[in-house]
């Protein structure tokens, strides 16, 4: 930022110091009102925490388990899991005698937070009141109470990261990807192999059959794992005679949670105020759902300044960045990594995304997202485009502000030949964690620097 501001400012007295050139009238027939000007100037932005309510329930993975950490607190993730059936699926006839093996519960997943060896110990519930809606958007805080009693317990286990039986093979063949398996009991297996056949006629029968599973955890602060697909398995078998010999035929029905039903995450984050209100020098971010840094954009006290040199030239912002510093508060935890992306979003676009992933558009100037610099320690954030479209085009006040809020996201990149552009953002709803320097830090206060022309 530093080199940016040196090279165009050597740039811009390179140009009138050519006009002195005795060669050159420019600088003498140049009428005054023609000068280009050209400032720079720091703005302190004022930074405080935003504890966030809610992001959106629906998530593309499935995060259970419970970590606490003495700077972040405790957080905690519940599922509610919906299943499908096999639409018109049909049992053999009676007289090939089918019968049922196992029902088995498989949650697959590719990574973690925390201990790889630390026992958690998961319970899962039938849900039992009201089902979950296909088309209503829910949100992250939302109560388990509605959905279920927590009476009916279809099974619990002991389980780590790493399953300590299958840890040599795993680490020997990468393209096994870890699970949990539960085998529930002969009730449940019972239950599911006689259900009625009319219940396989659609996704709607069914879930009024077996509306879902709750899974919690009621053991173990020390994991969150990350599940990217769980599947139901009932295992039967039948048998058919050939050339007066019986057959055994072993097959199965898969009930998948997949995009036609739905998976909801509730998280919580006991005490989180309490243990993040340190001191007013720093700031947390903390995915997901969790804390975001809200700061405020000085844009009447930028608009007075700068126009008071500019006059009433036209104003173009060369850059205007805010370099979010991030600070080492923890080294003693290994566990917790960084946010790579955090985006900056103004509070009156803010509910919108959180609940329903709805961007403005490039040309709303409402959002600018930052990657994590590790040559500058921390997030750079341009806003160069964003302040000159409001310093152009609205009459300000002197003490007006634009809040925003820096949230951490999940970018997803579309690489072409040439280039690479972000294609898609949403929340980002793994744990990830930073702190921040605020706007009152005495070391380094967050500050927006703007180096800009009048012509």
């Amino acid at each position: 930022m530093k080199k940016y501001f040196i090279y165009v400012i050597i740039a811009a007295t390179a140009i009138v110091t050519s006009c002195k050139n005795d060669e050159s009238v420019g600088i003498t027939i140049q009428p005054q009102e023609d000068e280009i000007i050209v400032d720079s100037d720091t703005f302190i932005i004022e930074s405080e925490n935003y504890y966030v309510p809610a992001i959106s329930a629906q998530a593309d993975s499935m995060i259970l388990g419970e970590f606490y950490n003495e700077t972040y607190g405790t957080t905690k993730a519940e599922l509610l899991v919906q299943i499908a059936p096999p639409i018109d699926y049909r049992f053999p006839e009676a007289k090939y005698k089918p019968e049922p093996d196992s029902l088995v519960l498989m949650m697959y997943y590719n990574s973690w937070v925390g201990s790889a060896y630390a026992p958690l110990e998961f319970s899962i519930y039938e849900i039992n009141k009201q089902p979950i809606d296909y088309n209503t958007q829910y949100l992250s805080n939302l109560n388990i109470g509605d959905f279920t009693d927590s009476t009916i317990l279809m099974g619990k286990r002991l389980m780590t990261s790493i399953d300590l039986s299958r840890a040599d093979s795993l680490e020997e063949d990468t393209a096994i990807m870890p699970y949990v398996r539960y085998k529930f009991d002969q009730v449940q297996l019972e239950r599911f192999f006689n259900m009625p056949q009319e219940v396989y006629k659609d996704e709607e029968a069914f879930l009024d059959e077996f509306k879902g599973l709750y899974i919690t955890t009621r053991y173990g602060s020390s994991t969150l794992i990350c599940f990217n697909q769980i599947t139901m398995y009932l295992y039967y078998h039948y048998t058919y005679q050939t050339n007066g010999k019986d057959t055994v035929v072993n097959t199965s029905i898969i009930y998948p949670s997949n995009k036609e039903v739905r998976q909801l995450n509730k998280f919580t984050h006991p005490n989180i105020e309490e243990v993040t209100a340190c001191n007013d020098s720093i700031n947390f971010i903390k995915s997901a759902a969790g804390i975001y840094p809200k700061i405020r954009i000085p844009i009447g006290e930028m608009s007075k300044r700068i126009y008071s040199k500019i006059g009433d030239k036209q104003l173009n912002v060369n850059a205007a960045e805010i370099i979010i510093e991030d600070i080492k508060y923890d080294t003693t935890n290994t566990y917790l990594g960084k946010p790579f992306y955090l985006l900056a979003l103004t509070t009156d676009q803010f509910d919108d995304f959180l609940k329903y992933n709805t961007m403005p558009s490039a040309t709303d100037t409402t959002a600018v997202i930052a990657s994590y610099s590790t040559s500058h320690k921390g997030y750079k954030l341009d806003l160069a485009y964003f302040i000159t479209k409001h310093l152009r085009n609205e009459i300000v006040e002197e003490d007006d502000v634009i809040e925003m809020i820096l949230m951490p996201v999940l970018a997803e990149t579309s690489t072409s030949t040439e280039t690479s552009t972000i294609a898609n953002i949403k929340p980002l709803t793994q744990l990830a964690v930073s702190t921040i320097r605020s706007g009152k830090n005495e070391y380094s206060p967050m500050r927006l620097k703007i180096l800009y022309n009048g012509f």
